[in-house]
């Protein structure tokens, strides 16, 4: 018994002894912060299912998603004669001032393969090269298979009229706002103004009746019978445009004469609305 008594007494010694030499070396190593475990934890990450009751957080980068809550641009008909038309309507948008940009727009046939929409001229004759094609609230805008007259997709205005008289725009395009009335004519002769009135809309005296004309008569005629004076006077009708003309540029189909079903998608080929005759 007073044998492991000693023992014990021994063992608490020499743990006492260990206690104080091994303390400060332990305490400075981890003040040095070299003291390592010898086990490595692997780190574990949960994130939700993608689709699956949460949303994935936001990016730091947002990308802006096209509104297909309400149908902006329709394909209001389909003409299937001749070489074809097919005709894009806006809807009335709750902005006045919101605009859809169709250039590289598609329309796509099952049948006949894919047309992209290029740019065009606004107004003819004042625009010096082609822009993106924008349709306002209510706007509409015919793609049409073939060359176009002015050898450009081009919007139609109320002075076209004017324009007929040196291109051959058909009796489709043949707007005018109206004739001159006779207190548009203040200044000049009767001869003269019975002249400019008997002309009708959008049409200029003849040659010989403009040289049996006074001299002033004549220089009214070419300063304000002319497509140029209507836009000044006009552009800002409120009715002034009429639309646009799109053109393929040849004469090969773009759809089935018979059955087919004709999409329009936008510049990321979102389906906007479809066709099927």
């Amino acid at each position: 018994m007073k044998s492991s008594f000693v023992f014990g007494f021994i063992l608490l010694i020499l743990l006492i002894i260990g206690i104080l030499i091994g303390l400060p070396f332990a305490i400075s190593e981890l003040k040095s912060g070299s003291f390592l475990f010898p086990i490595s934890f692997s780190r574990i990450l949960t994130k939700p299912s993608s689709n699956y009751f949460y949303n994935q957080p936001p990016s730091a980068t947002t990308t802006s998603i096209p509104q297909q809550t309400v149908k902006k641009i329709s394909i209001s008909s389909v003409s299937r004669y001749g070489q074809g038309e097919i005709s894009l309507r806006a809807s009335y948008f709750p902005n006045q001032n919101e605009k859809v940009n169709l250039t590289g727009w598609r329309i796509k046939s099952i049948q006949r393969g894919e047309t992209i929409i290029g740019k065009g001229i606004n107004l003819p004759q004042f625009d010096a090269a082609p822009s993106d094609i924008w349709l306002s609230s209510g706007d509409s805008a015919d793609i049409v298979v073939g060359l176009s007259p002015l050898a450009v997709n081009f919007r139609v205005n109320n002075c076209f009229g004017w324009l007929n008289n040196l291109y051959n725009l058909g009796y489709s395009l043949n707007y005018c706002p109206g004739g001159f009335r006779l207190g548009d004519l203040a200044g000049l002769d009767s001869a003269c103004q019975d002249l400019i009135l008997r002309a009708g809309s959008c049409r200029t005296p003849s040659e010989n009746d403009l040289n049996a004309s006074s001299y002033k008569c004549r220089e009214w005629a070419g300063k304000n019978m002319t497509y140029n004076a209507c836009v000044a006077g006009h552009k800002n009708d409120s009715n002034f445009y009429k639309g646009w003309k799109i053109y393929t540029g040849n004469n090969n189909k773009i759809f089935d004469s018979l059955h087919d079903v004709i999409e329009l998608r936008d510049q990321n080929g979102i389906l906007i609305d479809s066709y099927e005759y």
